[in-house]
């Protein structure tokens, strides 16, 4: 992934605002897509390149039937595609969208984490004076 991806406060206002409820359903459902942990350890490995399933298996040290049971949900929901190369068949992801939601999500949490321990510094800083 070497692509800039620029959001401006605009977009987001019209997103906000115009945004129809069908819409507000499939974003719901993608986000359910992305709330399993097993399945963003599957983004993680696809992220730089196409793997096999049991390259993936490998990496995650997970059964294969619980990877390709995730990976039919993500190619069923459109953020996978996969070819077949005889026996092997690899997956790549196609929408990655949900890359950059990952990693706008986490730097969220990195973020609320620090404020939250300087809060707990405060407060001992306080309590030890």
């Amino acid at each position: 992934m070497n692509k800039t991806l620029t959001i401006t406060a605009e977009e987001v206002k019209k997103w906000h605002h115009n945004m129809p409820d069908e819409m507000l359903d499939a974003v719901s459902s993608r986000f359910k897509l992305l709330s399993e942990p097993m399945r963003l350890k599957i983004l993680r490995v696809l992220c730089e390149q196409e793997h096999t399933v049991q390259e993936i298996v490998n990496e995650i040290h997970a059964s294969q039937a619980n990877i390709s049971k995730h990976l039919a949900l993500m190619y069923e929901s459109g953020i996978v595609s996969r070819r077949k190369e005889g026996l092997k068949c690899y997956y790549r992801i196609v929408d990655e969208s949900v890359i950059y939601a990952c990693y706008l999500i986490s730097k969220g949490v990195v973020e609320n984490l620090e404020a939250q321990l300087r809060w707990v510094k405060d407060i001992q800083s306080t309590l030890s004076s």
